[in-house]
């Protein structure tokens, strides 16, 4: 029996104390500055204080290690004490690599406490104060790491109080109970309010739980949460980490409130952000107010944060993170927001531009009109002109009234030189194709040549698509895709000097041209250059070639530069590393056994063995 129903099945005469208030109220809690004895240990400082508990840390001289202990204050609730209770039950029942561990529970001076480890490093709202908007894959990489806490407590099976329970939901997700340590380990901590998937626990008088930033909004509306309570307050972390600002920020009280119950926050679409635009989408539905078309469960939301980590970086979320803390010197990341104009402005202007436009080409007709009756007054005999009345004056050329052109044959133009007709073409506008591409006309249906080359190049006729770049134009030649289609087909066909020529004179921002950079590099041995370039593509957008392709081609590339190191020094150390390379290349052609790469990553996988000990 609960210490609630004792006491409401026991009331005390009005006005009496119990006896076991005045003594916990006569406990004074250590200040953290002396070496009072705690848990296992002895305080060495505090670590936080809250409103429910307070929390030290503690040094344990037999295992020569730090822990963290969180203790009640004494002048606790009976609701309070009921939830501690049952953090330390739930918390116990909890055994995953990113959640905080429980290592013991007890009593210090007649007030609970639970004994956990401590993790070095810092919480993860005060990291985004500091280092402002986190870079794309660390966002994907922390997300991952709490979300697959969430998806272990959200599938626990356990017993509370006597009853068998499946799941738990956390309930206060927020980014002050996440610690990244120094080493990049990624802790969900804080079950304080967490209960059951699959049982209330209300509170005594009702009060709101949580920080109302993070609520969800059936958390506000006193409705029971599930599991996607917890989805929507991930998603305004992610929110946050991305940002670098709260979704709802603001800070009085009665508009915090407003906004929260209409979930009104700024949209990802309105900063400044590199990110996929299905990214944001996601992020848009884990915070949907309608729980019913939000992010159904952290199954779901996990494999999707793992889709978009990998289309990043090679590197898995821990490694991200280990790298992202291992960094000395962070700058500081303010996103900026875009420059919203106003839809009459647009209006506006579109009306005088097509105005404009109107003009100078009534302009350009009435101009070319005289030009021709000038041409084909010259062209005719002189005793025909004297014959021949001059013509009346043009009336000025308005919009009201345009020009009517006479019927005139103009002079026949003189043709530009043999020698001279390919540089024509290129700086005149698009022809039709010439006669050596008549195929590819009636095979494309359409004679404009600069799309003719985009088709070859797409159905891998390589050595046919350049010769049909030579015919374009400058102006079509400088185009962003023609160049990065190009530089495929200069590397398909094995033209390296062309490729090399290319690669010098341009640079070009998008994610292909810095795989295909990659690969020449590794061409010419410089194995850290290619994996610099593989970087560089995973982290860039692509506008050509589809994601999962290039993140094959980058998998491919990594997986040979191991190689190299191995061939360069077997070990132990690169023989696991160029192993784990091939195998994810393999995993990856999977559904192509007969395609070169898994046939490559086979041999390699046989090839490549541990060194013998001497």
């Amino acid at each position: 029996m609960s210490d609630k129903t004792d006491i409401l099945n026991n009331p005390l005469p009005t006005g009496e104390i119990p006896e076991e208030k005045k003594i916990r109220n006569a406990v004074i809690l250590p200040d953290g500055t002396k070496p009072v004895p705690m848990g296992s240990g002895v305080i060495t400082g505090i670590l936080g204080a809250g409103g429910m508990a307070n929390v030290y840390e503690i040094w344990n001289a037999q295992l020569e290690v730090n822990r963290a202990v969180k203790l009640l204050h004494p002048n606790y609730t009976v609701d309070q004490k009921q939830r501690f209770q049952t953090e330390m039950k739930i918390c116990a029942n909890l055994h995953h690599p990113n959640i905080v561990e429980i290592h013991a529970v007890g009593a210090w001076n007649g007030l609970p406490y639970i004994e956990m480890e401590r993790v070095k490093g810092s919480p993860l709202d005060r990291m985004i104060t500091e280092r402002g908007a986190l870079p794309l894959e660390v966002c994907t990489a922390v997300g991952i790491l709490i979300t697959r806490a969430l998806r272990h407590a959200h599938n626990q099976e356990y017993v509370l109080y006597g009853t068998a329970y499946h799941g738990v939901i956390h309930r206060d997700l927020k980014p002050s109970n996440i610690m990244i340590s120094q080493e990049g380990a990624v802790k969900l901590m804080d079950f304080g309010i967490a209960r059951p998937t699959d049982a209330s626990i209300h509170t005594t008088d009702g009060a709101i739980l949580g920080t109302m930033q993070y609520l969800s909004p059936e958390q506000l509306d006193g409705k029971e949460a599930d599991v996607r309570t917890d989805i929507y307050s991930m998603g305004t972390i992610l929110y946050e980490m991305l940002t670098g600002v709260q979704a709802f920020p603001e800070q009085n009280i009665s508009k915090l409130m407003l906004s929260k119950i209409r979930n009104a926050y700024k949209p990802l679409d309105n900063y400044n952000l590199r990110i996929p635009s299905r990214f944001r989408a996601l992020i848009h539905r884990c915070m949907v107010q309608d729980r019913e078309k939000r992010t159904r469960n952290s199954d779901v939301l996990l494999n999707e944060l793992t889709r978009f980590h990998r289309s990043v970086t090679l590197l898995s979320p821990e490694q991200v993170v280990e790298q992202y803390m291992g960094k000395t010197e962070v700058r500081h990341t303010v996103v900026g927001r875009r420059r919203v104009i106003p839809v009459r402005l647009i209006l506006g202007v579109c009306a005088a531009v097509a105005a404009a436009a109107a003009g100078v080409t009534l302009y350009g007709r009435a101009q070319r009109l005289s030009a021709d009756r000038t041409r084909a007054e010259q062209a005719r005999p002189a005793d025909e002109v004297a014959r021949t009345p001059s013509p009346p004056p043009v009336e000025p050329v308005t919009a009201a009234k345009p020009p009517v052109p006479e019927r005139v044959t103009a002079a026949p133009r003189a043709e530009p030189a043999p020698s001279a007709a390919k540089e024509h073409r290129r700086q005149s506008a698009p022809a039709p194709a010439p006669a050596p591409f008549e195929a590819l006309t009636a095979r494309y249906g359409t004679t404009d040549l600069q799309t003719i080359f985009c088709k070859e190049v797409e159905a891998a006729s390589y050595a046919s698509a350049l010769d049909v770049y030579e015919a374009l134009t400058a102006e079509q030649a400088q185009t962003t895709k023609v160049m990065l289609y190009r530089l495929r087909a200069l590397d398909r066909t094995g033209r390296s000097a062309q490729l090399t020529g290319l690669l010098a004179a341009h640079f070009i921002a998008d994610g292909e041209y810095h795989i295909i950079k990659a690969k020449y590099a590794l061409s010419t041995g410089d194995v850290a250059g290619c994996r610099a370039s593989i970087a560089r593509g995973l982290t860039t957008p692509t506008a050509a070639l589809d994601p999962s392709l290039l993140r094959t081609e980058a998998l491919y590339l990594r997986a040979l530069c191991d190689s190299r190191d191995f061939d360069a020094a077997p070990s132990q150390e690169t023989v696991k590393k160029a192993l784990d390379s091939w195998f994810e290349v393999k995993a990856a052609m999977r559904a192509s056994a007969d395609h070169a790469y898994y046939k490559k990553a086979v041999d390699e996988m046989q090839r490549i063995r541990i060194p013998a000990q001497k």
